[in-house]
């Protein structure tokens, strides 16, 4: 019954929502861009369900993410939204909620026209001197945290990378104001400096 109020619950709440998320990465000293579509509907007639032996309940098949991938889309009947790698193993959960889910992906779309900067120790120990960042809870869970001011955006992600597990910090910011305070959180940064940069 849990699985059945799940699904049409989903359905009716989500289904039929489409939209494209872009991201823009700073890879190799180039600016990298993708769009992805994403899709709210459950797999209609094809839809598998499984029962979860270690968190409880079921979790089923949505379409999700518009791409070649050795996964699927799940939805557990607790709410959360997950995957299983390869088809084959355990439900992973990505994102405690859908809402959680979709607003983390109007977040990236939305500073996806802003200036990257490039992933790595320099740009994490940069952020740790800004100033004015501010948590938003709606597009943020365990392992992906969102935080913006006025003119930059930080986003720390787990990565899946099993042979090197660590946390990934991804940083935009817009207008001169908000490159000038990167810039010099960087140089306070390599320079060894404390203190904190404002946002302007």
């Amino acid at each position: 019954m849990d699985l059945i109020i799940r699904l049409e619950g989903f359905e009716q709440r989500f289904g039929g929502l489409r939209y494209v998320v872009r991201h823009s990465r700073l890879i190799g000293g180039g600016r990298y861009e993708a769009a992805r579509e994403w899709e709210y509907n459950h797999l209609g007639v094809r839809t598998a369900a499984w029962q979860d032996p270690r968190r409880g309940g079921w979790y089923f098949e949505w379409i999700g993410e518009h791409v070649s991938k050795p996964c699927r889309d799940l939805i557990h009947t607790d709410g959360s939204v997950g995957t299983d790698i390869n088809g084959s193993s355990p439900y992973l959960p990505l994102a405690p909620s859908v809402p959680h889910l979709i607003e983390s992906h109007a977040l990236a779309d939305n500073v996806a026209a802003w200036r990257p900067w490039p992933v790595g120790n320099p740009t994490a120990d940069a952020v740790a001197l800004l100033d004015g960042l501010v948590d938003v809870p709606e597009a943020s869970w365990g392992s992906s945290r969102w935080r913006l001011s006025d003119s930059v955006a930080v986003m720390d992600e787990d990565t899946w990378d099993s042979q090197d597990p660590r946390r990934r910090t991804l940083v935009w910011s817009r207008d001169e104001a908000g490159h000038r305070q990167m810039r010099e959180a960087l140089d306070a940064s390599r320079s060894g400096a404390g203190g904190t940069t404002g946002a302007s």
